[in-house]
This record gives C-alpha cells, structure tokens and sequence, in this order.
C-alpha cells in the first residue's frame, strides 16, 4: 500500500444536521431566543421609532372617524342597533385601554345629535386621510424588515392604504356581529340561570376566541399584502399568530401598569389622548416585531441549504 494513501485518508462522510425537534426541547429555546433578541434590538433604533411613532399618532386620528363610521354603518345603514350596542360593549370590556366610559359616552352623544350624512362624509374624509397616515409608515417598516430593494410608488401606496381602510372595517364587523351572536346565544342560555353579569362575562370570554382568528388573519394580511415584495406565506403565518396572542396579552399588561404609570398626574386632562397614543405605539412595535422575527426565520432558512451545500462539498 503507498505510505501517502495512510497520510491522507479519505474524509469521514458528515451527517446532516440535526434538526431543532431531534436536538430537543431546550435547544429549540436557545433557537427561539437568539432571533427574538436581534428582532427587539432592532426595535430600539431610531428609524423604527420614527415609523411606530408615526403609526401610533396617525392610527390616534383614525380612531374616532373610524368608531363613528362603524356605528352609523350599523345603525343607518344596516338598521342594527344591536351592533351598535355590541360594539359599545367591546369598546368598554376589550379594546379600550382607558376611560372607557368616557369615550362610549361621547360617541352615543354625536351618534344621537348628528346621525347625518354629512357626519358620514367627514368621517370617510379623515380616513382617506388617516389611512395613509398608517399604512405608509408601516409599509415602509415592513420593506426595511424584508430587505426590499424596489419600494412600491407613492400613488400605489395611497391606492392600497385606501383600500385597506374597507378591509379593516368588514373585518371589524365581522367581529362585533360574532360578538352580537355570543351575547344572544349567553342571554337565551347563561342568563336565565346565572344572571346579567354571568352572561356579560360569558360573552366577553366568547367574543375573545372568536375574535382572535379575525385580527391574526387581519395581521397575516398585512403582513402579505403591504411590502412591495410579497414574503412567503408560511414564514408570515406563525408571526401572525404570535403577534396576535402577544396583542391580546399585552393589552392587559398595559391597562395593569396605566396605574403605576400614573399618566393623569404628569399629564392632567389629557392623560387620556397619552394613553391611547401609548398604547398605539406599543401595538405598532408589536407589529414590527413580527415583521422582523418572519424575515429573521427567512434569513436562517435560506442560509440552512447553504450551509447544507457546503458539508456536502466539504
């Protein structure tokens, strides 16, 4: 045998990689943990910032149109005054982070004073208006999450902000009459048993998981449809799913430590617009949480074949 064949023997053959389920439970942790910490750092500069600032104070001036749309929609043109009372009752128990009570109130006074058409037209007005106002900033978000190189045009961006704006709303609706469902079916059952409060809770509890679905396939729309270059469905679904449960978990989070924060006492009367803006901000970092964590999971799974090509040359 010639001495350099015991020299240099021939390379072992590598075996694949292991995946995350066969290396177990705690390294898929460590995997989770090494891309969540790069997406929250991210979150930290100040680009991000401009744009979740820019977000939070546009999605602050949509808010009111929006709500008195959705209830003159309800009232005057669908006749419904169970989804108007339906959607005063999510308002107060799901969605509003603070003075609830306040805010209903003021909306039941306009929907009864000035239930026009004219109301109607100035609420469409501000959310052309708004509507941009949210979704462009987010788009741009988005784009310097995915990498995109070709951003979309100005006037394309406007087009699909407004059209958003109708998609949201029917999502809304679809919301508050699976609300309005949940609450007869709790009346006609819970209530006669155990009572007014029993059949309000019971509702709320129904309303959440049946509403959860909608806004998870609100985000997973967003996700898709607002990058000028559309990132593949199933690295966006999980996120969306994640972002959705998160939303829901940091509201309460978020109402918990309004008390401690104590924006009344800095801001007097208007700690209820600081409060709204606060929470909008927040939803939006949520938001972009997701879009980094999906084009992290990209990244990785597009570096794993090449990665893979290079044991088997190797």
């Amino acid at each position: 045998m010639p001495a350099n064949s015991q020299a240099h023997p021939a390379p072992a053959k590598l075996s694949p990689a292991a995946t995350p389920a066969q290396l177990g439970f705690f390294y898929r942790i460590g995997l989770t943990a090494r891309r969540i910490f790069p997406a929250i750092a991210d979150l930290a500069s100040n680009e991000v910032y401009v744009l979740a600032s820019a977000i939070a104070f546009n999605a602050l001036l949509a808010l009111y149109p929006f709500l008195l749309l959705t209830l003159l929609t309800c009232r005057e043109l669908l006749h419904w005054e169970a989804g108007v009372e339906t959607t005063f009752f999510l308002l107060k128990a799901a969605y509003l982070p603070v003075a609830e009570d306040f805010i209903v109130r003021n909306l039941r006074l306009v929907l009864d004073e000035h239930a026009n058409r004219g109301v109607a037209l100035l609420s469409v007005a501000a959310l052309i208006f708004t509507s941009a106002g949210i979704f462009t900033p987010l788009e741009l978000a988005l784009n310097r999450a995915w990498r995109v190189k070709r951003p979309r045009a100005g006037w394309k961006s406007q087009l699909l902000a407004m059209a958003l704006v109708p998609a949201c709303g029917a999502g809304f609706l679809l919301i508050i009459a699976l609300a309005a469902l949940s609450q007869w079916l709790a009346t006609q059952t819970i209530g006669s048993v155990g009572g007014a409060r029993a059949a309000s809770l019971a509702t709320l509890a129904s309303a959440k998981v049946l509403s959860l679905p909608i806004t998870i396939s609100l985000l997973f729309g967003l996700y898709m449809v607002l990058p000028s270059e559309r990132p593949a469905a199933r690295r966006v679904l999980p996120m969306a799913i994640w972002v959705g449960l998160l939303w829901e978990a940091a509201r309460y989070i978020f109402v918990a430590l309004l008390p401690l924060i104590d924006f009344r006492k800095t801001y007097g009367p208007f700690y209820v617009t600081v409060s709204l803006v606060m929470w909008a901000f927040v939803s939006s970092l949520l938001l972009l949480l997701g879009a980094n964590l999906a084009a992290i999971d990209a990244a990785s799974g597009a570096a794993r074949p090449r990665r893979s090509e290079s044991a088997e040359v190797a």
